[in-house]
C-alpha cells in the first residue's frame, strides 16, 4: 500500500477523515508541516492527497480557463457557461469580480474541502454537516501556494470564498440504482441543481478570513453529492503552479489525474490524446477560432505544451511526450533541458493532426492502486457468481414446477 498519501496541510489534522481505501501517510512525522515539498528539489518525493471527484467538479475545473466566455442572460442577468455537460450559473452581482485568479483559488478551496467529507459508506446528515464546514489557515495556504504576501493571500481567499456562493451548478448524470422491491440495479438519469456554498457561512460579518483562518461551508446538497463520489489521488504540487503564467496547467493536471485514476491497471493507463486534454482546457482556441485568425502554433500548440511542461517543472509529471497513430514520437516544441524549443515536427502540425496526437504521461510517484483494483475485481466476481447462482436457482424452480 502506497506511502505517498498525506494531508496537504490546508486542513486541520483533526478534520481529516480516515478512509479505508484511501490510506494516508502513517504516524511518522511529515516534513514541512504536511505541505508539498519544493518542486525545485530533485530529491523531493511527490505527495498526494485524497480528493473526491465528480461531474460538477470536472465541469467547473474545465471552465476555469474560459471565464471570459461567460454569457449574460438577458432576462435574469445571470452569467452562464456550459462545460463538460455542466451548466454553470453565476449571480449577476458577482460576474465582474470573477477573474482567472479567483477561479484558481475557488477550485483550490473545493479540492481542499473534499478531503474533509465523509466516505460514501459513512454518509449521515451529522457527518456531512461536520465535514462541509471548512477551515483553512492563512499560513498554510500561503506555504502551499508559494505566496509571500499575507495581504495578497487574504485578498485572494476573500474574493474566492465570496464568489463560491454566486455559483450554481446544474447537470444530468446517469446512475445505476436499485428500485424499491427490486433485486437488481437499473440505469436511470438523475438531474441535479445546487449552489456550491452556503450564504450564511461565506457572508458572515462580510469577511470570510478572520484571525488568520479562512472559513466557508459547502451547501448540504453539494457536500452530500461529493461524499458519494469517487476518490482520486491529487498531487499537492499542483497547488504551487502560477496560473498567471500557466493558466491551463491545473485543469490539464486534474484531467490527467482523473484519467489515471480511471485507467490504472489497464492498457489505457498513462496514455491519452491531445483532443481529450483540450476538453479540459476550455480557454484554448478550437478549430473555428483558429480558422478565422490562424497562427495555430502560437495560439494552440505552444500554450498547450507550455502548460503540460509546467507540470513536469512543478513535479506533478515525471515526463510526457507525443506520438502519432503509427507510434512515431513527435519531437520538438516540448520542455527539454530547462527551455522550450520551437524546432521539430510539432511546430509544423495542422490543428487536425495536432489534436489527433497521443500523449504518453507519467505522474511522479503515483500511489499504487493495486489493492483498490484487486478489491474491485473481487466485488465484480462475487456479483457475477451471485447472479449465476440466482439464475440457476430460478431455472431449477421453473423445471420443478413443470
Amino acid at each position: 500500500m502506497s506511502e505517498n498519501y498525506r494531508n496537504n496541510g490546508l486542513l486541520p489534522e483533526e478534520a481529516v477523515f480516515d478512509r479505508d481505501t484511501a490510506p494516508r501517510r502513517g504516524s511518522a512525522p511529515v516534513e514541512n508541516g504536511g505541505l508539498p515539498f519544493s518542486p525545485t528539489d530533485d530529491e523531493a518525493e511527490a505527495q498526494y492527497s485524497n480528493v473526491l471527484q465528480g461531474k460538477p467538479l470536472h465541469g467547473l475545473i474545465a471552465s476555469s480557463t474560459a471565464h471570459g466566455n461567460i454569457q449574460l442572460n438577458a432576462v435574469t442577468h445571470e452569467g452562464t457557461m456550459q462545460s463538460e455537460g455542466v451548466l454553470i450559473t453565476i449571480d449577476e452581482e458577482a460576474i465582474q469580480d470573477i477573474s482567472a485568479q479567483t477561479f484558481k483559488v475557488l477550485i483550490l478551496l473545493l479540492t481542499a474541502a473534499t478531503i474533509q467529507l465523509p466516505r460514501a459508506n459513512a454518509i449521515t446528515a451529522e457527518a456531512i454537516n461536520k465535514g462541509r464546514k471548512i477551515q483553512i489557515p492563512l499560513a498554510k495556504y500561503m506555504e502551499a501556494c508559494r505566496i509571500k504576501d499575507a495581504k495578497a493571500a487574504r485578498t485572494q481567499l476573500n474574493e474566492a470564498i465570496k464568489a463560491l456562493y454566486a455559483f450554481s451548478l446544474e447537470w444530468d448524470e446517469v446512475v445505476y440504482e436499485k428500485p424499491e422491491g427490486k433485486s437488481r440495479k437499473v440505469k436511470t438519469t438523475k438531474h441535479h441543481r445546487m449552489r456550491i456554498s452556503d450564504h450564511t457561512i461565506t457572508q458572515e460579518e462580510g469577511n470570510p478570513v478572520r484571525r488568520g483562518v479562512a472559513e466557508f461551508s459547502l451547501s448540504f446538497d453539494m457536500a452530500e453529492y461529493l461524499s458519494g463520489s469517487y476518490i482520486m489521488p491529487y498531487p499537492d504540487a499542483l497547488l504551487s503552479i502560477n496560473t498567471h503564467y500557466h493558466p491551463y496547467s491545473i485543469p490539464l493536471g486534474w484531467k490527467l489525474c482523473a484519467l489515471q485514476n480511471m485507467n490504472f491497471g489497464t492498457a489505457r493507463a498513462n496514455t491519452t490524446t491531445v483532443n481529450t486534454l483540450l476538453s479540459a482546457a476550455k480557454g484554448i482556441p478550437r478549430y473555428s477560432a483558429l480558422a478565422q485568425r490562424g497562427n495555430i502554433y502560437d495560439r494552440l500548440i505552444y500554450p498547450f505544451d507550455r502548460d503540460l511542461a509546467a507540470l513536469v517543472e512543478a513535479g506533478v509529471l515525471s515526463t510526457y511526450w507525443y506520438y502519432d497513430d503509427s507510434g512515431e514520437r513527435i519531437e520538438g516544441g516540448y520542455y527539454k533541458g530547462g527551455k522550450y524549443t520551437e524546432s521539430g515536427k510539432l511546430a509544423l502540425l495542422s490543428y487536425t493532426k495536432f489534436s489527433a496526437l497521443h500523449v504518453h504521461y507519467e505522474l511522479k510517484n503515483y500511489p499504487d492502486q493495486t489493492p483498490r483494483i484487486e478489491a474491485k475485481s473481487k466485488r465484480i466476481k462475487a456479483a457475477i457468481s451471485r447472479r449465476k447462482a440466482a439464475k440457476k436457482k430460478a431455472e431449477e424452480n421453473r423445471d420443478g414446477a413443470q
